[in-house]
């Protein structure tokens, strides 16, 4: 009797397990490589990738009392800066692209490339767009010339989302990095210890104070 209700109980789990993969299957996105991805890794589509993302993983940086800056609208810049980091071991501009698939560029290059494969025998979908490296570091010239200080340690980051894959990407910079989101901790991490203190808590305050007032504020009515 216990071994056919054992087998009962058996034959249900195994149904239930295949009911719950199977909507899984049909709700879940996939990356880049073909792989499912759960909500829990990638809590965000191509749209609406952004700075945002960007600040959560980096949050711990507050509690050694850096301080973000989103949206900065220099007057001498012809796009906003997406995203600036005030940290003590100098200034950090991060640029957000909303690309997918596989990514490729070379830093000297106009453009670069994505590529995303839709399944096996099928032609993969390419674009072209614009070399993101060439963006930042524009802001990052930009917001030096601003701040008019030779002293100010300016670096920059390039942050694709987590469903890309860096497939071919050439950049000789060593103050420009490209990652995708999952990366961006441990390499701003990295970035942060190889400098050690260069700003005082005064200095990123006075910073942070002298560059708000260029932050672009969201109007009452996009939240609602």
């Amino acid at each position: 009797m216990l071994e056919r209700i054992a087998i009962v109980l058996l034959i249900v789990n195994i149904c239930i397990f295949g009911f719950i993969k199977l909507l899984n299957k049909g709700a879940a996105p996939m990356n880049a490589r073909g792989r499912v991805n759960t909500p829990a890794s990638v809590p965000y589509d191509v749209h609406d990738f952004c700075a945002y993302h960007s600040h959560i993983v980096l949050r711990p940086f507050e509690e050694g009392g850096a301080r973000f800056i989103f949206d900065c609208d220099l007057p001498n810049c012809d796009e906003p800066i997406d995203m600036i980091m005030l940290a003590k071991s100098g200034v950090y501009v991060f640029e957000h692209v909303k690309a997918e698939g596989w990514i490729s560029g070379i830093e000297s290059n106009e453009t670069w490339n994505e590529r995303i494969q839709f399944g096996y025998g099928r032609a993969p979908h390419e674009e072209k767009f614009d070399n993101p490296v060439t963006i930042v570091e524009d802001k990052v010239q930009r917001l030096r010339a601003f701040l008019d200080n030779e002293g100010i340690i300016v670096r920059s980051v390039v942050v694709f989302p987590d469903f890309c894959v860096l497939n071919n990407i050439k950049v000789f910079n060593p103050n420009v990095r490209v990652v995708v989101l999952n990366q961006l901790l441990p390499t701003v991490v990295k970035m942060n210890n190889r400098m050690g203190t260069v700003l005082t808590q005064r200095d990123i305050n006075e910073l942070y104070d002298y560059l708000i007032q260029f932050e672009i504020v969201p109007e009452e009515d996009e939240f609602t």
